[in-house]
């Protein structure tokens, strides 16, 4: 028996949960596809560090601004 399936937020593994349960007819589809929280924190971290991101040039550019003021 399955009780649940924890993977990432790929579509795939959506349809992979639709295909299981058609497979298996006990097995409750949706209720029971757990996304992995940590992927999902992962995901966030990586969105919010992206704000920050900047080029080198732009690093280098802002630098050069500072020394000469």
């Amino acid at each position: 028996q399955i009780l649940s399936i924890t993977c990432d937020n790929a579509s795939n593994n959506t349809v992979m949960v639709e295909k299981l349960a058609e497979m298996l007819l006990s097995f409750p589809r949706a209720p029971n596809h757990t996304r992995c929280f940590l992927h999902m924190v992962n995901l966030v971290a990586k969105l919010l560090i992206s704000e920050f991101d900047m080029t080198k040039k732009d690093v280098n550019q802002a630098l050069e601004e500072e020394i000469s003021e």
